[in-house]
């Protein structure tokens, strides 16, 4: 069945009228349900022109952290298709859990992470690769090529093959990305920018996340936002 739709994904992303929705949509400057730009905050030695730069890359994606990485869908698979999978995912996953956060820097780009390992987490983004895998489109063999000529690992070459994507599984790390590539920023900036996210997202930093649902979200074009479509919740907390 036709869809125009280019690429779909399954992301972790907060309730929209929470306050880490409005904290991580204001800082990259984009409202992912509004599809509206934002003011982003302004921060002491940081120009507002590279602030607009360096959180660019993760602006296309919306706020979010991924568990089923972006993907086309397979030619005989609708997006009615692919909703019932969400809706079967959010009601076989594990019940809404909450997670202590830290800011952390992953390399070359700063995002917010777990503090500590979370088997619920794990469970989840398991489960979403697993339930969403078999409506995608196959990689071609010159897709599978570039994304190997990366410097993965074996492991992740081997995930590669099998799940399309070589960070799930074993490999998965959840993160939700405050910046793009910091590998040129001198480090008076990067200083700033992680002094900037201590402190607007105290809030997120000091009282954790509450992982209460799978977001589906859509990319009509290549290289076009992501939006988000449709939040599937899962099951109530076992915590008091």
């Amino acid at each position: 069945m036709l869809h125009s739709t280019y690429r779909h994904a399954a992301y972790f992303s907060p309730a929209l009228d929470s306050q880490a929705w409005q904290l991580g949509s204001h800082w990259l400057g984009r409202n992912a349900h509004q599809l509206v730009a934002i003011k982003q905050p302004e921060f002491k030695g940081l120009s507002a022109q590279f602030f607009e730069q360096v959180t660019r890359a993760p602006r296309l994606y919306g706020w979010h952290a991924t568990l089923k990485a972006p993907f086309e869908l397979n030619s005989n698979v609708s997006l009615e298709d692919l909703r019932n999978a969400f809706k079967k995912l959010s009601f076989d996953s594990v019940n809404a859990f909450h997670v202590p956060m830290k800011l952390d820097d992953m390399g070359d780009f700063l995002a917010l992470v777990p503090s500590h390992y979370s088997q619920e987490l794990q469970a989840l983004a398991d489960l979403c690769v697993h339930a969403l895998h078999p409506l995608a489109l196959p990689l071609s063999e010159a897709e599978i090529q570039r994304r190997s000529s990366s410097g993965l690992t074996a492991r992740q070459h081997e995930l590669l093959a099998q799940w399309a994507y070589p960070f799930v599984m074993d490999q998965f790390q959840f993160h939700m990305t405050l910046t793009g590539s910091l590998k040129d920023c001198d480090p008076q900036h990067k200083d700033g920018l992680k002094a900037a996210a201590i402190e607007w997202f105290a809030p997120i930093l000091e009282n954790g996340m509450n992982i209460d649902a799978v977001t589906w979200f859509s990319q009509d074009q290549k290289h076009g936002d992501f939006r988000w479509v449709e939040r599937f919740e899962l099951g109530p907390s076992n915590c008091a």
